[in-house]
């Protein structure tokens, strides 16, 4: 039997849990009976449900600020840059805008994730960046792998954070991709979720996408919405 949760198919008990995670009282009568009893899923346990969709939902339900409480994540770089950028508001005018963004880039532990779990299925530490959205002003967690966003930022072997530190605006520079040579982006613009790259001169588009450097983040971002 299958509990099904914001669409996504779940087994019983991982499903009642979830259920659980996300509402405060009983959802269904057929869970009346065992509802007290259930213990709510932890973020340990979404990290190890078996595909992408399922620890989406899983993270969906148990929120960003449960999350921060169980993984007490260490912070690592907070960076600022004061933007100015053109937003078109409610009467459809474009007006410019100016703001402070902020990025913040955390580590957490990854002998949280490896309790009870033989040697060569261990997690090494996670990173991830955190950061607000222009428009809403909702927090959202990236998780970013260090190495390649230092790779992508220096030409060096990357070794470890403490020989090879990495920025936040690195790592949130890092979470866009293009088929773009460098040297051959004339704009970014970002609108939401989406980005748009707007290529200048003749290029060769890459047979394989590349992550933005630190520069061409703060250099190239010209408007957000």
């Amino acid at each position: 039997m299958n509990i099904i949760v914001n669409s996504q198919k779940f087994p019983h008990e991982i499903g009642s849990r979830l259920l659980k995670l996300k509402n405060s009282e009983c959802p269904f009568p057929e869970l009346k009976d065992t509802w007290d009893s259930i213990k709510p899923l932890t973020f340990k346990e979404i990290a190890r449900l078996p595909n992408l969709e399922q620890r989406r939902v899983g993270v969906v339900c148990l929120g960003l600020e449960r999350l921060v409480n169980e993984v007490k994540p260490r912070l690592i770089s907070r960076q600022n840059i004061e933007k100015t950028t053109n937003w078109v508001n409610e009467k459809g005018e474009r007006v410019e805008h100016k703001f402070n963004d902020i990025y913040e880039l955390y580590e957490v532990d990854g002998s949280y994730f490896n309790e009870g779990l033989d040697s060569w299925q261990t997690m090494r530490d996670c990173y991830y960046v955190k950061c607000k959205d222009t428009s809403t002003d909702r927090t959202y967690f990236i998780w970013v792998d260090p190495a390649s966003v230092y790779t992508t930022n220096e030409d060096r072997w990357f070794y470890s954070l403490s020989d090879c530190p990495i920025t936040a605006i690195q790592a949130i520079a890092w979470t866009i991709q293009t088929n773009v040579p460098k040297g051959h982006i004339k704009e970014v613009l970002r609108q939401g979720d989406c980005i748009l790259i707007k290529p200048k001169g003749k290029y060769e588009p890459l047979t394989a996408p590349r992550h933005l450097t630190e520069k061409e983040y703060i250099e190239l971002l010209v408007a957000e919405s």
